[in-house]
């Protein structure tokens, strides 16, 4: 399925609820669904195609971190059920080498988004994390700041032909002022609704403002599913709620194109 969202469901949740809120029909068809490695690990991959077969497009937030030919592996175990997206952590760069006659020695990133490809799943990876606090990251990464660190991934996945990228809001911008990135898709979590918990977040924005700062797409999870009653009910609440907050502040309708097959 090819889909044009802009919104990605951060489904932290149960199987038993995430099929209440899919099947109750509160979020728009080809609203991208993630799902992390403990779901998967909990419940079957095969519910990847379950799902898309209801018209969800499946992102995997496998964030595979591993040695190059272990995350190819695990990578595949997943794709078997072609889900929409696959991640990886960017730190899986191993050679840099784009060419090789050995393919061992290719870069892991670039063997991951081949891969991928073969599969017709989009290829994304993860780069800075963004419950990382800035000091932190400066600390972590040799004094870079985390747009500075985003930045040096960014290239290594665009050389390596990845399609996506997750960030945190704050970089986007710096992103989408460099050219030759034009084609990579920005996925951001770290989205907050104004006066609502941030959590384990520390680099955040309004949806509105990511959207404005470049985004392709947005990642929330909380801001769908908090409230009392009934999940689905929330769910379709809390959805409007950042729907018409995006539409004030952005101009933009997430439902926009929303269902494309």
């Amino acid at each position: 399925m090819e889909t044009r969202s802009k919104i990605i469901w951060s489904a932290d949740t149960d199987e038993l609820s995430l099929f209440k809120v899919l099947s109750s029909g509160v979020l728009p068809k080809g609203t991208i669904v993630k799902l992390d490695r403990l779901f998967f690990e909990q419940y079957s991959k095969k519910n990847i195609a379950t799902i898309q077969s209801m018209g969800y497009p499946v992102f995997v937030d496998a964030k595979i971190i591993e040695v190059p030919k272990k995350v190819l592996q695990i990578a595949e175990t997943y794709l078997v059920y072609k889900p929409y997206m696959l991640n990886v952590m960017a730190g899986v760069c191993s050679t840099g080498l784009l060419n090789n006659s050995d393919i061992n020695k290719i870069d892991c990133l670039k063997r991951f988004a081949e891969l991928c490809d073969r599969y017709g799943t989009k290829s994304c990876a993860v780069t800075v994390l963004t419950s990382k606090a800035e000091s932190l990251v400066q600390s972590e990464y040799a004094i870079r700041t985390s747009e500075e660190q985003v930045l040096w991934y960014v290239n290594q996945l665009n050389q390596c032909g990845l399609t996506d990228v997750v960030c945190s809001p704050k970089e986007v911008e710096a992103i989408r002022a460099i050219k030759g990135y034009d084609a990579l898709e920005l996925n951001t979590p770290g989205v907050r609704m104004r006066g609502t918990d941030v959590r384990d977040q520390a680099r955040v924005t309004t949806p509105a403002e990511a959207f404005l700062k470049g985004a392709t797409r947005i990642v929330v999870g909380s801001n769908l599913t908090d409230g009392d009653g009934d999940i689905a009910e929330r769910v379709a609440k809390n959805y409007e709620k950042i729907r018409e907050h995006v539409i004030e502040e952005a101009h933009l309708d997430i439902t926009d194109g929303i269902e494309c097959t």
